[in-house]
């Protein structure tokens, strides 16, 4: 007997038969069931339910959507309803009405294989085909969904970009999807959105402050507006409100683009969170981040109200406008050996969501056109934005990206973004206002970007670290926030770093681009540290950079190898340590590296081999050079240059084929070895090292050898030579110049005319001797400086001494007097240039004697540019 409407009101309990092998009695509905659906106890039913097509009315041929989408959802929710932990659909071609999805539980298992789901034709903007919303503790696996997009009709004018295959919204809490495929949706194949709700906004006004008042919450809960470096939310906002109580958390945040507004930036302010009961009696605060969860239950007992503050400038504020968030919001949402291709704009998109997993997924041929339709932007395998910092621990792990159309994966605006053992075709884009990306294990076949500043100041940048990465044939460009590279190997890509800090750590770089001039190589962080890597650059650009002024380059235990490159620069810092490494040049082109350092730079134990190195202590193009501390800030030390090769091409404005070093006031180079081997070619006269003697040089224990193979005219040389300046007139430098136990073998070691053949004879701290008719009135002179009258007569003296170190000037400051810029002036000791054309005042200006201070004067700007030299007579001849 398999008909139970034919039992009536009969005790079946007791007289339908115990052995019958259909149905079996169901103690907690006293009713007579089919086995398959008895309970394992009086309280709950057995563990699986399998859907009976015929009993909701569904087609599982494709057909009458309407009939079928409503019978699914019916017996989906009386599934739920008589408590089945699982739930199979039988397969079939399941057609799903366009104005309604599948809709599933919470606390369900849904057994879905051989399932497919098919979007009936439609017109909409916007649908999805399975639906999880405000649900939690759910599995659904084995679904295949099929969207519209080939038929449908896009003729209404909206981009029609939000149709999706798997939608998964709002409160949703622990959700698996596992082994499930989607496609061709004129949207998204896997979503996953938040709700945006909101307790209210706080809104800034241009000439009230609007809702922002300046100054803190004090110990009584009022504004205490003497704490003007705080700006305080002095809007209440009601946090036992249904939607409060719905949610369980608040968070503040910025717009509805994720921004605090102009003269503000909160991404790395604490915020107090102040409550109040419901009489507005002060409870107490506590300090939270931006868009994290300020639990309800977790706060004071009594709370109904809160009001925030924080550090910022209120003056600077303009129109800002910032919300207490109560968005509802997906947490814990795994994709699991899933297959999204096809779709029309994303394969998956997070629009609001924490704790988000992509595992073992397909991600492929997103938003390419197909035979009808077009893809649409941003068209990549996975886009994470719109929740900005809502949007938190992404992991994608194990997952395949091939052949998307802009790109394999974009986040703007995220907090933790982790990418581990994936395999990457295309673009990989690390952007916005992102905090902590981590990228380990990842095959890269596809260009990698990254620029994230999270309060617009470069030092307040997220970490963005690449661990064990394999990148291939393509361009990495990470220029904001901190970027470390550990244990990665770029092969036939290029690499340019910028940003607050860049790490290096035991990399190999190859580039082999034949035709490109593309630069192989830019290091232009502000803080730039390579070490134990290795550089193999064959082709294009060897290296490229922007000069822009940073702070500091560290290069320890690394190789550089360049081959057919025409060099360029690896950076402007201000201070350079380069030490235990080796740059080696094996094309015959000439090829130099150029490294500026305007404050400090130690070079030492490196090995430079037919590479030219300029080596600058300041800005040549605009003839500044580095400062000048009064003592000995760049060292050229226990370096070994070889040159194998001949090369007169003039390859810099150090002339030269070597090592070239200027604009550096105090230098020392010592402990040299520099070895000239002809190997049978003549090499010629190189230039193997030159210097641009600026105010003082220590050249010490260096040995320069031309170490000959046959009897070819090959003669290394080391260039001693004045500071020449582009554009002027200079004629010698007033430099000290330590010249000792130099050796030359086969070799010269030369001082150029400007500099005075007699010191190549001078050993010890002796100063430079120079000639001038009448006492110095101009230049710069060190303490104990001579200066030889040039014109000597009986009863006169031989000379001046420098008894006060600066600048010398006959031109005492005068009022109402017409000076043009550059004029050299003196007032009670110190020196000033005129920064412009102009008359000077009446009355003596207040002359700053702060170093590079400008002082105003009736116009005119004065510029302190040191003391003033002070001269006395010397060597007085009798008659």
């Amino acid at each position: 007997m398999s008909n139970l409407e034919n039992l009536g009101d009969v005790d079946l309990k007791t007289n339908f038969p115990a052995n019958n092998d259909v149905l079996a009695y169901d103690s907690a509905t006293s009713k007579w069931v089919p086995k398959n659906l008895i309970t394992l106890d009086n309280n709950s039913r057995a563990s699986s339910y399998v859907i009976e097509l015929d009993r909701w009315e569904i087609k599982n041929n494709g057909i009458e959507p309407l009939k079928t989408t409503n019978g699914i959802n019916n017996a989906l929710l009386w599934a739920k309803e008589n408590k089945y932990g699982e739930v199979t659909l039988p397969e079939g071609t399941y057609l799903i009405d366009k104005n309604s999805s599948i809709k599933f539980w919470s606390d369900t298992h849904y057994k879905l294989y051989g399932c497919l789901f098919v979007k009936e034709s439609n017109n909409l903007t916007a649908y999805e085909i399975l639906t999880c919303i405000d649900i939690k503790n759910t599995i659904i696996e084995g679904a295949t969904v099929k969207g519209d997009r080939e038929t449908h009709d896009y003729s209404i004018n909206s981009t029609h970009e939000w149709g999706h295959g798997i939608s998964i919204k709002n409160l949703c809490y622990n959700i698996l999807i596992r082994n499930c495929e989607s496609f061709e949706c004129t949207g998204d194949g896997l979503a996953i959105s938040a709700d945006f709700s909101a307790l209210g906004g706080a809104q800034h006004n241009k000439t009230n402050g609007g809702h922002f008042s300046k100054g803190d919450i004090n110990a009584n809960g009022n504004i205490d507006n003497t704490q003007m470096q705080y700006v305080t939310v002095n809007k209440f906002f009601d946090i036992t409100t249904p939607l409060a109580k719905e949610v369980g958390y608040i968070f503040y945040s910025g717009d509805g683009y994720g921004g605090y507004g102009s003269g503000l930036n909160l991404n790395k302010v604490p915020i107090k969170v102040h409550f109040y009961d419901s009489n507005q009696t002060y409870l107490g605060n506590r300090s939270y981040r931006t868009y994290e969860y300020i639990y309800i239950d977790a706060m004071p007992l009594g709370t109904k109200f809160v009001r925030f503050s924080f550090l910022g400038n209120f003056d600077a504020m303009d129109g800002n406008l910032h919300y207490v968030s109560c968005a509802k919001t997906p947490q814990y949402i795994t994709f699991r050996g899933c297959n999204t291709h096809k779709n029309r704009r994303l394969g998956a998109s997070v629009m609001g969501g924490r704790f988000i997993t992509y595992e073992n997924c397909e991600i492929h041929n997103n938003s390419n056109k197909l035979i009808v339709s077009k893809g649409c932007n941003p068209g990549y395998g996975i886009d994470v934005e719109d929740g900005y910092m809502n949007n938190q621990r992404i992991l994608i792990r194990s997952c395949n990206f091939h052949d998307n159309r802009a790109g394999d994966f974009i986040c703007v605006s995220t907090r933790g973004v982790t990418l581990e053992n994936n395999k990457f075709e295309k673009l990989v884009y690390f952007n916005g206002q992102g905090d902590d990306y981590l990228s380990q294990g990842n095959l890269y076949h596809g260009p990698i970007r990254g620029k994230s500043i999270t309060s617009g100041v470069e030092k307040d940048g997220t970490f963005c670290t690449f661990k064990n990465d394999s990148v291939f044939g393509t361009q990495v460009g990470l220029d904001g926030g901190n970027t470390t590279l550990e244990n990665c190997v770029f092969t036939k890509t290029a690499l340019q770093l910028g940003g607050e800090t860049v790490k290096v750590i035991n990399c190999k770089l190859t580039y082999e681009q034949e035709g490109t001039t593309i630069s192989a190589l830019t290091l232009s962080g502000k803080h730039v540290e390579i070490h134990d890597s290795l550089f193999d650059i064959r082709s294009g650009n060897a290296y490229g950079a922007f000069l822009a002024p940073n702070d500091y380059l560290l290069i320890s235990n690394s190789q550089f190898f360049t081959g057919e490159t025409v060099g360029g620069i690896l950076g402007s810092f201000k201070e350079v340590i380069i030490k235990d490494s080796e740059f080696i040049h094996t094309g015959a082109k000439a090829n130099y590296t150029r490294v500026y350092a305007t404050e400090q730079m130690r070079i030492e134990h490196n090995t430079f081999k037919n590479h030219s190195f300029r080596i600058l202590g300041g800005d040549y193009l605009n003839n500044i050079l580095a400062v000048d501390k009064g003592y000995i800030t760049h060292y050229f030390k226990n370096n070994k240059i070889i040159w194998t090769r001949s090369s007169n091409t003039y390859v810099h404005e150090l002339l030269g084929p070597g090592i070239g070093i200027g604009l550096i006031p105090r230098l020392d180079v010592s402990d040299n070895r520099l070895e000239i081997i002809d190997q049978n070619v003549s090499l010629g006269s190189l230039y193997t090292m030159r210097i641009f003697v600026e105010n003082h040089l220590t050249f010490l224990n260096n040995i320069i050898a031309t170490i000959k193979t046959s009897e070819n005219n090959t003669k290394g040389t080391i260039i001693l030579d004045y500071a020449y300046r582009s554009g002027t007139t200079v004629s010698r430098p007033k430099a000290t110049i330590i010249n000792q136990n130099n050796t030359k073998i086969n070799s010269d070691i030369l001082f150029t005319a400007n500099l005075n053949n007699q010191l190549e004879k001078m050993s010890g701290n002796n100063p430079l001797a120079s000639f001038a008719p009448s006492q110095p009135t101009s230049g710069t002179y060190e303490l104990g400086e001579l200066i030889y009258n040039s014109t000597p007569v009986a009863g006169g003296y031989l000379g001046w001494v420098c008894i006060t170190a600066g600048c010398a000037s006959n031109s005492p400051w005068a009022p109402s007097t017409n000076y043009v810029k550059d004029t050299i002036i003196y007032f009670q000791g110190h020196v000033y240039q005129a920064q412009n054309n102009g008359i000077s005042g009446l009355n003596v200006p207040n002359f700053s004697k702060v170093s590079g201070a400008i002082t105003l004067d009736n116009g005119l700007n004065w510029k302190e540019i040191g003391l003033l030299a002070v001269f006395k007579q010397f060597g007085f001849i009798q008659q």
